[in-house]
């Protein structure tokens, strides 16, 4: 199974958490089956990730969502400190590249705003279920995939 290391200065660390670029795309079917009828999706989305433990779902920016058309695919319930609501849910592609780690497709993603943060997902425990996370306060995280 794949692993990756991050480090990070533990200052940006304890402020920001332990983060991660990824691509978001439509699925991979979803772009095939298109594309073979003359349907054009745009290139994977890259953007800055949080890998979040408190998450339960993993949430992207809606701008994400319309950038990439993500299929809705229902709705989830999401709670913040601030407020709970019901928001669409999607299903994309995740890669992480400069890793190992494996691409997954078929994710389901929760577009609901993420307010004056440096990045545009919350990575949740419905993906933290596939890794083992060590999370070192002097700065070093891993990750390595369980399956």
């Amino acid at each position: 199974m794949a692993s990756h290391r991050l480090h990070f200065d533990p200052v940006v660390l304890l402020k920001h958490g332990p983060r991660i670029f990824i691509k978001v795309s439509a699925l991979s079917s979803e772009i095939e089956e298109g594309s073979a009828v003359g349907l054009e999706f745009p290139e994977p989305f890259g953007i800055t990730a949080v890998i979040d433990t408190g998450a339960s779902l993993t949430v992207v920016n809606p701008e994400v969502v319309e950038h990439c058309k993500l299929r809705a695919t229902g709705f989830a319930i999401v709670a913040s400190i601030e407020k709970k609501g019901r928001y669409r849910q999607h299903a994309a592609r995740i890669e992480f590249p400069g890793t190992k780690l494996r691409t997954l497709d078929g994710v389901p993603v929760v577009a609901c705003k993420i307010s004056q943060q440096p990045y545009a997902c919350l990575i949740g425990r419905d993906i933290l279920r596939n890794w083992l996370l060590t999370y070192n306060g002097d700065g070093d995280v891993s990750i390595e995939e369980l399956r």
